[in-house]
């Protein structure tokens, strides 16, 4: 878009342009001159953005001459006050201290165009309380079901994806035969890009949200056009058809199709290719007047592919599992920011970081402009947050290996990191290879623990349990608790017809009774089953926590 003719309009856009590592290198200087203006530069960006569309033509303004006058007066009396006070302060010999406080303290310019003002201080991370409808994000597919798929997403949480949304409707005559599609086309293991629709209250668990996802490609290739596909980029596609000399593609776009020829099929061997699969593959080449993209899928070539830096490349083109070139722009408390693709920062969980196994002093592993190679994790359009993963094996496109099962006991798992606040990171002893579990502050003890660095230091030997694992991070989820290890029954699997169980009853209803075995396990007992004769009123029988 061109730059508006206007010239206030003008001064704005040159301020908000990214200025790379060049934060705070002069020291503020109050001049009276400058600083007046300054503020009048500032009072007519605030107005522009306030009260003028998002495209405006011919750079007017909405308001009067007067409310102009009147908001510019303003601004000059608080400035002016502002003034006097780093004046008093720097008499006292005193360092001046912020007084605007407010969240673009934490936050910084990470939500807009690029890194000015102060760093935000924690990395992002996607929670039910931020996730919305529009982000894309990047997972691994977890189960496979008759009528949907579950994928697990960044953060331990966990996506739904129904049958109709897993693939677009274009293609589903060319698989309806084959009846149930979903095991057909996907596998468990498999890392897929899909955006969130919407957001569903869990009826059957209060409190808890279920996420409905999509991995049609149509939306998540919004924007794309034969024009900003270039050679070298890694695309997704179905297999539409099967041709004499390869495989018709579909990118769930309409204005170009693709070709995968047969000598450069899935992995690079004689892999079975089926209709509706999905796949990534390589631009070797681009035929613009057939609109025909020439791909190849050799696994090696496609996770080694780096994207370039393209000219006018918006954030709609940014897609889960791409991999950029980045460079350390500061650690957090939380993870490490980056710069890539030159317009664009984003932040790395500390559970994303380059070593699975980060100790206290991991910060000293991301010295400043440091370079390094990261896959997009995720993308927010509409607060243009963008997170990545530095983690090994997401970066050479597989999944991390997970070798534990919910239930295992491990007696001598090494304590990592201890976080005061939150939690321990430990190394488990698993076969073949050593693999992270991180213990909640919640799981640590049966009784509350307010410092975990008193009860707990690093190198030292702990006995955990695992509850469950977060399959994108490649990390398991433990328990220290003593009540853990007590009784048979742990996991579904321990359960065995007959068995005589001890249990607390936590919800009572019409239809029977919920209730909960020591190590956390919930079963429901029928209201048949809750006495010999018929209950009527199971509520005044049976109490809860009983």
């Amino acid at each position: 878009m061109a730059a508006p003719s206007n010239k206030k309009s003008h001064n704005r856009k040159s301020k908000d342009r990214p200025k790379f590592n060049k934060a705070s290198k002069k020291p503020f200087k109050a001049n009276k001159k400058d600083s007046n203006d300054c503020v009048k530069a500032q009072a007519m960006a605030l107005q522009l953005e306030e009260d003028v569309p998002d495209f405006p033509r011919g750079g007017g303004s909405s308001l009067s001459q007067k409310e102009r006058d009147g908001i510019l007066a303003e601004v000059d009396a608080e400035f002016e006050v502002e003034e006097r006070i780093l004046k008093k302060v720097k008499k006292k010999g005193k360092k001046p201290q912020n007084l605007n406080h407010s969240r673009e303290e934490d936050f910084g310019s990470l939500f807009s165009d690029g890194l000015t003002g102060k760093l935000p201080r924690f990395a992002n991370r996607i929670t039910l309380k931020n996730i919305s409808p529009g982000m894309k994000l990047w997972g691994v597919i977890s189960e496979i079901n008759e009528k949907d798929l579950v994928i697990s997403l960044p953060g331990g949480l966990r996506g739904l994806v129904r049958s109709k949304d897993s693939l677009d409707p274009i293609l589903d005559n060319e698989i309806e035969e084959n009846g149930d599609r979903l095991p057909f086309i996907f596998h468990v293991g498999q890392l897929v890009s899909c955006i969130v629709l919407q957001l569903e209250d869990d009826k059957k668990d209060n409190g808890k949200r279920k996420i409905w996802l999509s991995l049609r490609l149509s939306l998540l290739h919004k924007g794309f056009s034969i024009d900003t596909v270039q050679e070298g980029m890694v695309l997704a596609a179905y297999v539409k058809s099967i041709e004499d000399h390869g495989y018709m593609l579909h990118f769930g776009l309409h204005s170009f199709v693709g070709f995968l020829p047969k000598n450069s099929q899935a992995e690079g061997r004689d892999a079975e290719v089926k209709p509706g699969q999905l796949l990534q593959a390589l631009v070797r080449r681009i035929d613009k007047t057939r609109k025909v993209v020439y791909l190849s899928s050799d696994s090696d070539s496609v996770s080694k592919c780096v994207v370039k830096d393209l000219k006018g490349i918006s954030i709609d083109l940014l897609f889960p599992g791409m991999m950029v070139n980045a460079r350390v722009q500061s650690t957090l408390e939380n993870g490490v920011m980056l710069s890539f693709l030159t317009y664009f920062t984003g932040t790395v969980d500390i559970f994303h970081l380059q070593n699975t196994f980060p100790t206290s002093n991991w910060t000293d592993d991301y010295p400043k402009n440091k370079k390094v190679n990261a896959r997009i994790l995720f993308i927010d359009p509409s607060t243009r947050a963008v997170g990545l993963t530095l983690n090994q094996h997401l970066v050479h496109n597989n999944a991390p290996p997970l070798h534990v099962k919910v239930g295992d006991i491990y007696d001598s798992a090494k304590v990592v990191r201890v976080e005061g606040r939150f939690g321990l990171l430990l190394e488990i002893p698993s076969v073949p290879v050593s693999i992270p579990a991180y213990v909640s502050m919640s799981d640590v003890a049966e009784d509350e623990v307010h410092k975990l660095e008193k009860k707990f230091k690093e190198g030292s030997r702990v006995r955990v349990r695992i509850l469950g694992s977060r399959l994108l991070e490649g990390l398991a989820t433990g328990i220290l608790k003593a009540s853990a290890f007590e009784g048979p029954v742990f996991t579904h699997s321990d359960v065995k017809p007959g068995m005589i169980v001890r249990a607390k009853i936590i919800a009572v209803d019409n239809f029977g009774a919920i209730v909960q075995f020591p190590g956390g396990l919930k079963a429901l007992c029928p209201l048949r089953h809750m006495s010999e004769f018929d209950i009527v009123k199971p509520r005044k029988k049976f109490k809860v926590k009983s």
